[in-house]
């Protein structure tokens, strides 16, 4: 499954989670596959079905600082320790300790064929190619019970026509501006169309996310497709905005 990783050798019984941690250079070629995690939910998902559909892999490495709020070590050692029950990691600390895409078979087959090295916090290469030296030379060899694959998901292409597809909101619509004098994106926000058009509040904020947000808390905004617009648009103000770019509603940046 795509994540943030690096393939090593496939025949190898290590992994290694640097946990947030990016700038770490360990020897990859000696583990299957290293790579970050940075949620307790979709992030372990992901390393949980990545490792068991290797039986090669019998070791994971925990290294490197947990992130902020997260929690994804502690999150495997409770999954480890207490389970999974009905999706919820028992007892993980993290903000989203989720696994509601993850079977309760996976789990299971994860906890029994993959150990554990807890290096939480250690960040000393040194010390993490020592333990990845010393899981090889424990090497049990490959699962029993071989591969679980992947289940593949549905790709869908891309197919929207704006012409024909797009409605109006009958919230109303915005115009997109900023000011670089004070560093700021500015969205008016109008009631009515055409001729009837008035303008109803103008929202000003440093980030597109902080106006994003207060047009949604303010109820201004009732078409998906709009809010999905609106984003994008936003945030191509503040990136003109903290780039210098000339920045104009429905027009591409020149980067």
């Amino acid at each position: 499954m795509p994540g943030f990783y690096t393939v090593g050798d496939a025949k190898s019984c290590v992994a290694v989670c640097t946990l947030k941690e990016v700038d770490m250079i360990l020897p990859v070629a000696k583990t299957a596959i290293t790579g970050r995690c940075l949620t307790e939910n979709v992030g372990i998902e992901r390393i949980i079905k990545n490792l068991i559909s290797n039986p090669n892999i019998r070791f994971l490495i925990l290294c490197g600082i947990e992130p902020k709020g997260h929690f994804v070590g502690q999150a495997f050692k409770c999954i480890r320790d207490n389970g999974v029950k009905d999706g919820n990691i028992i007892g993980a600390d993290g903000a989203m300790p989720y696994l509601k895409n993850t079977s309760q078979e996976e789990i299971e087959r994860f906890n029994k064929q993959i150990e554990l090295v807890d290096l939480i916090e250690i960040i000393d290469v040194k010390k993490i190619e020592e333990a990845i030296d010393n899981c090889i030379a424990r090497d049990p060899g490959a699962f029993e019970g071989g591969a679980i694959g992947i289940k593949q998901i549905e790709t869908v292409p891309a197919n929207f026509d704006h012409a024909k597809e797009i409605s109006l909101d009958k919230a109303g619509w915005f115009l997109i501006s900023i000011d670089r004098e004070k560093k700021e994106i500015i969205a008016e926000h109008y009631v009515g169309y055409g001729a009837d058009a008035k303008v109803h509040c103008r929202i000003v904020g440093k980030t597109a996310e902080e106006v994003a947000g207060t047009i949604v808390k303010l109820n201004l905004i009732s078409d998906l497709y709009h809010a999905a617009y609106l984003g994008k648009e936003l945030e191509k103000a503040e990136i003109a905005l903290k780039t210098g770019k000339q920045y104009e509603q429905d027009k591409p940046l020149e980067l």
